[in-house]
């Protein structure tokens, strides 16, 4: 398949919402009861839908994040350069997920330190509606979110008492009051009462910690570069389990997005010890037998098969306790990608 084959079948496939769009996008049920292009296509095609297909049929609320980091655990060098930990495929698949979001959210630190346009650019798409996390208003007006007009900004200050200046045109001024508004399960709440109910969580490290730690994440994304940094800006930290057994173990699948390995942690799962889906490794179409898909009440289950393809093979899939369950019994209600924030400096 060329490029422009391929980029024929991912808008066909990013437009896909529902079951009736998923027919009319070419999709059809094998067998099996997954969705494959009613046509031959490429090992190309198949991985987009193995990926992307469970995301766009997870129904009208879906949050994701997504992080890039050094082997090592790292977003960003010591002094904040993060151009770039990850390679140009993960860059796109990070364009993909925007294309697929409502809303794409930052923390202040990412917005201040990276100057992010969070726009689709890699791949077709709509742009999502930038959100920019600013409890003390502290992000100057002078940044891409707020001045390049390539798409809606909501500017999510806290009640400081303090006059703010007039937002830019394209940019809405929203002023949370309530002392937990910024907590992870409020402010989704809050976005899906705008109609923003597809939110992709990108940076930083902080933002993204706090969003797990508070178990209000269905999926994360979390690309490895084989990089070492030695110290840095690092990416996921949270309160942990002094006991290694209690420690979130959720159903992974791994990948290759060129020379970077991407995990996929299924954060919803159902029921312990439920992988994702497998494959068979003679012709990487996923294996049916002992599959324990997560459906969030609107069609496809998160749970999703890795094909083959261009962008290397499909991983394996590691069982692991129920996320959804750890967190709550272990954590709270609380509280950029590769271009990450320093915990207590570049977040929310």
């Amino acid at each position: 398949m060329t490029s422009s084959e391929t980029e024929e079948a991912w808008e066909r496939l990013c437009s896909v919402r529902s079951e009736a769009d998923a027919a009319d996008a070419g999709l059809v049920r094998g067998p099996d009861g997954r969705r494959r292009w009613s046509e031959p296509v490429s090992p190309e095609a198949r991985l987009l839908v193995d990926r992307y297909l469970p995301l766009c049929l997870a129904g009208p609320r879906l949050t994701i994040a997504q992080l890039g980091q050094s082997l090592d655990g790292f977003i960003a060098t010591r002094t904040g350069d993060a151009d770039y930990v990850t390679g140009e495929e993960d860059r796109r698949h990070l364009h993909r997920l925007r294309a697929l979001a409502d809303a794409v959210v930052v923390g202040a630190g990412t917005a201040v330190a990276d100057d992010p346009q969070l726009t689709v650019r890699a791949c077709a798409g709509t742009h999502p509606v930038r959100v920019v996390l600013d409890p003390r208003g502290r992000v100057p007006l002078d940044r891409r979110v707020f001045t390049d007009g390539s798409a809606p900004t909501l500017w999510v200050v806290g009640a400081t008492g303090e006059r703010r200046p007039a937002p830019p045109d394209g940019v809405e001024l929203l002023t949370l009051t309530e002392p937990d508004a910024f907590a992870p399960h409020q402010l989704v709440r809050a976005l899906a009462r705008r109609g923003l109910g597809r939110v992709l969580i990108e940076g930083g490290g902080v933002t993204v910690s706090r969003f797990l730690h508070a178990g209000a994440l269905h999926r994360l994304y979390v690309t490895v570069a084989p990089v070492l940094l030695g110290d840095g800006i690092p990416g996921l930290r949270f309160d942990g389990t002094p006991v290694m057994r209690d420690a979130l173990r959720p159903p992974v699948r791994r990948s290759t997005l060129g020379e970077d390995t991407l995990f996929e942690l299924d954060l919803a799962a159902p029921q312990p010890g439920a992988p994702l889906d497998g494959q068979h490794r003679d012709t990487g179409e996923a294996r049916g037998e002992g599959e324990h898909p997560v459906d969030h009440g609107h069609g496809q289950p998160l749970a999703g098969a890795q094909a083959r393809g261009a962008e290397g093979p499909g991983g394996d899939a590691l069982a692991g306790a129920p996320a959804a369950d750890v967190q709550r019994q272990r954590h709270g209600d609380q509280g950029e990608h590769h271009q990450g924030q320093q915990l207590g400096q570049r977040g929310v």
